[in-house]
């Protein structure tokens, strides 16, 4: 026999509230994803609805108050600090919010900056717009030699032909390796560049131009994206070409290291 609804009020009712463990409760009811799409992060037209969305359901003890209005490398972690100091897990999850098409650290950055939107896909190289400053943002691994590393740049450089000189010349080399033949680490290259030094210096070159076309339109905001440092900013520059080294070629593309330190 299927109970009616005031039976089942009457259930609920009969439950005593001390009975019932209020911090599982708590954590059961937290949100940790909101019906948003990609496009509500490229305006400010839901700047403060956003922002409020993430301070309830992410960091209920967190001033709105102190987001910023100026992207300051120093300021922003300080911020970032204070919301780790809240909740460092619920911090991770925001620096890893899922959107389509966002990288690491870009919903965390709209949060904290009042003025600061997402760029969209229209905007190529664009990740962060604030007023009238572009940032491409990147989520890297800090070495101990002062690069970022770890990532790649974006679809708008054509990489082919560097990757394709690159194979051909650690096939000369090399004999042996393990690896696949399109993929280059960090010893391999020393020992390509010891055995073909001009040669491997063009392959560099025409890569470090490439790289440098992609960054020298924009500052660059370097996040950290390694788990005790999570999104915290390494540097805010803008790239030279001077900074761009070849890291090594992995997954059909090329990844750089930057001298930001």
């Amino acid at each position: 026999m299927k109970k009616n609804f005031l039976d089942l009020y009457k259930l609920f009712e009969a439950v005593e509230i001390s009975d019932l463990d209020s911090e599982f409760l708590k954590k059961a009811m937290r949100l940790t994803n909101f019906n948003l799409s990609t496009r509500d992060f490229e305006s400010l037209e839901y700047k403060k609805e956003i922002q409020f969305l993430f301070r309830t359901h992410f960091f209920p003890g967190f001033d709105l108050d102190d987001c910023l209005d100026e992207v300051n490398a120093e300021k922003i972690n300080s911020v970032i600090a204070k919301l780790k100091a809240l909740d460092s897990k619920m911090f991770t999850k925001m620096h890893k919010y899922n959107l389509k098409g966002v990288g690491p650290g870009e919903a965390t950055l709209y949060f904290i900056l009042n003025k600061g939107h997402l760029g969209g896909g229209a905007s190529a190289g664009v990740d962060l717009v604030h007023g009238s400053s572009k940032y491409e943002v990147k989520a890297v691994t800090l070495s101990s030699t002062g690069h970022v590393k770890d990532f790649k740049i974006g679809g708008t450089e054509n990489l082919s032909g560097i990757i394709s000189d690159a194979v051909k010349l650690k096939k000369k080399a090399i004999k042996r390796y393990t690896n696949r033949d399109t993929e280059i680490n960090k010893s391999q290259i020393g020992e390509i560049k010891r055995k073909f030094p001009t040669e491997w210096s063009k392959i560099e070159n025409e890569y470090k131009n490439q790289a440098y076309n992609y960054f020298k339109e924009h500052d660059v905001i370097f996040m950290n994206n390694k788990t005790k440092k999570i999104g915290e900013i390494i540097a805010i520059k803008k790239v030279k070409k001077s900074d761009i080294e070849l890291e090594n070629i992995t997954s059909g593309t090329i990844k750089p290291a930057i001298k930001v330190k």
